[in-house]
This record gives C-alpha cells, sequence and structure tokens, in this order.
C-alpha cells in the first residue's frame, strides 16, 4: 500500500507521508512548510500536512492526471488578435495567449 492509498479517510498526512506523495526528500518538506510553501499544523511537537491539500497538489483525484497539449495538437495560431503583440494559440476550444 502505498502512502496516498494509506490517507483515506484521514485528514492530515505526516511529513514522511507528504515526502513520499509528493516525491521530495523530508527535509524538503520541512524547509517548504518553513517557507510557507506546504500548509502545515503543530499536532504537539509533530507537524502535519492536510491531506487535501496534498491531493490537489499531486492531483490524487483518483483518476490520471490531465496530459498537456501536444505540439501537434495546437489548430490555430495568431498575432493578430492578441493585445499588444502577444502570440495566441486555440487548442481544443481553449485560448492560450502567451505574452512577450
Amino acid at each position: 500500500m502505498n502512502a496516498a492509498e494509506r490517507l483515506h479517510g484521514r485528514w492530515f498526512a505526516t511529513v514522511t507521508e507528504a515526502a513520499e506523495i509528493l516525491h521530495v526528500d523530508r527535509r524538503t518538506v520541512y524547509r517548504a512548510i518553513d517557507l510557507g510553501e506546504i500548509p502545515a499544523v503543530r499536532v504537539g511537537q509533530q507537524l502535519r500536512v492536510p491531506v487535501a491539500w496534498l491531493r490537489e497538489r499531486a492531483m490524487l483525484h483518483g483518476g490520471p492526471p490531465p496530459s498537456p497539449i501536444a505540439p501537434h495538437e495546437v489548430q490555430e495560431e495568431t498575432t493578430e488578435a492578441a493585445p499588444n503583440g502577444a502570440a495566441s494559440a486555440v487548442s481544443d476550444g481553449a485560448a492560450i495567449t502567451v505574452l512577450s
């Protein structure tokens, strides 16, 4: 059973479980908590990371993470409609604007 499966039904994860899910070292999790990059609560002398935040961050919603748009999937490219000379692309009905 992996760390994500062990978190089922729990509100908080240990730093070790968070590190395993995020694929980083425990020290990295502690540093990120100290910098405010990872939310945590103190339980006695131990830190706990909210499972909801971990699931969102690691995209653990039960299905595979969404795949990025491959370059060959871009259907249209134009620089005319974009403001201030920005490049714009449309793929699967979603507009993407890249500002330079």
